[in-house]
């Protein structure tokens, strides 16, 4: 075989200390902790080694070309962390700031490795190269479990896409709320302003109504004294019947404007509830005459309220239930004291009820259900005036419908 085309092996160079296994000052059979300390008391000698350029069949391009790879890498390793730190130092929002301080130090640390793989072609500090390597392991392994342990926070990142449609949305919330606020706010002082004309007209109404009801009642007491005019008689009482109606709706309109003002007073005093409830329900009997009205309660309960007050939503009740429920039906009212002293009075009807949806409504101002507002008579402030005269009171009102017909209204104090 002719072998003179073949090229030829020139044996590696190499330093005395190359392909020895002696190492000195290491004693034979030197157990594991004694290498350790012997490790560290010699990080810094370089005996036992030759520089890399002394072991090994190095060129002056390979030599240089490993060492300029290694700086290059090393200056781009020292470059990541610092911009990092610029970052963390300028963005105090920036989220997950400590997985960024692990990562500027294991770059750091595999830059340094780098550094020391240059600088042992002429200071083999292999010691110290392989402690930096073991740092840069372990900050590895923490930086590899830190972000691990974030990768669920990391999922749940918002995108550019996703922010931009949150911001889109939250102006357009923003918006929505800022009309919100200025309807709201036109729609209170259009409400003042319809306080205060009903405040203004109410006392305004209140002084020729109460004339024209005096000479009413004046006039009914020459009719019945004369029976030459006895045909008019009717049309007097019709006549007062009207102005009656029209006296409660002005108390009511009165009583309104008070509330809204916050100077709806409540004079309290001791009364016993039986006695009220009966002059209540003769009061509204006498006007309606249609239903029967059954009392059960403790004839030796007492109260301690506003007595008119107390009347005022008793009789509002009673309306309802007269004016809800057919003729020759039951009222029934009841009263009790509760086991924790309080007394709960209650008016139940049989009536046509209250559309459950609606229900929760029932004592807002000017309230009226779309079925009756058009067969049955009133504005819709004797709830919403009860339920204010409970309230100055401490109590507690409200109103449910019955299993079979009707309601049940009630209030505790």
């Amino acid at each position: 075989m002719n072998n003179k085309n073949l090229p030829v092996q020139v044996p590696a160079r190499c330093g005395p200390l190359c392909g020895s296994k002696s190492i000195p000052g290491q004693t034979a059979g030197e157990g594991l902790w004694g290498q350790v300390k012997g490790f560290f008391a010699r990080l810094f000698e370089t005996a036992d080694w030759p520089p890399r350029w002394h072991c090994g069949n190095w060129t002056q391009f390979h030599g240089w070309l490993y060492i300029i790879s290694d700086i290059a890498i090393w200056l781009a390793y020292f470059a990541i962390p610092v911009l990092l730190f610029l970052i963390i130092s300028k963005r105090k929002d920036i989220p997950f700031p400590k997985i960024l301080w692990l990562f500027i130090a294991f770059i750091l640390l595999c830059g340094t490795t780098h550094l020391l793989d240059a600088i042992i072609f002429w200071w083999p500090a292999y010691r110290l190269s392989a402690l930096i390597r073991f740092v840069t392991g372990v900050v590895s392994l923490f930086t590899v479990f830190a972000l691990y342990k974030l990768l669920p926070l990391i999922y749940r990142l918002r995108t550019l896409d996703e922010l931009e449609a949150e911001i889109v949305e939250r102006k357009k919330a923003e918006e929505e709320l800022r009309l919100q606020q200025i309807s709201k706010q036109a729609t209170e002082e259009l409400m003042a302003k319809k306080d205060e004309f009903m405040s203004i007209a109410s006392h305004e109404l209140k002084t020729p109504i109460t004339t024209v009801k005096a000479s009413l009642q004046v006039l009914a007491k020459i009719v019945s004294q004369d029976e030459s005019l006895a045909v008019i008689e009717p049309f007097v009482m019709r006549s007062s019947k009207q102005v009656n109606k029209l006296t409660s709706l002005i108390n009511e309109l009165l009583d309104v404007a008070q509330i809204q003002a916050g100077k709806l007073q409540v004079k309290r005093k001791e009364f016993n509830l039986m006695e009220m409830v009966v002059e209540c329900v003769d009061q509204c009997s006498s006007v309606d005459g249609k239903h029967q009205v059954v009392i059960t309660g403790d004839n030796s309960l007492t109260l301690f309220a506003d007595y008119d007050r107390i009347d005022q939503v008793l009789c509002n009740f009673l309306t309802n239930a007269f004016k809800y429920s057919p003729e020759n039906s039951k009222v029934e009212i009841d009263f009790e004291q509760l086991t924790d002293g309080r007394i709960r009075l209650s008016v139940s009807d049989q009536g046509i009820g209250i559309p459950e949806g609606k229900i929760n409504h029932v004592f807002d101002r000017f309230f009226r259900a779309e079925n009756t507002s058009q067969n049955y008579a009133g504005i819709g402030l004797g709830l919403y005036i009860s339920s204010q005269i409970i309230k100055n009171h401490h109590g507690e009102i409200g109103i449910r419908n019955n299993p079979l017909s009707g309601v049940t209204a009630w209030f505790i104090l």
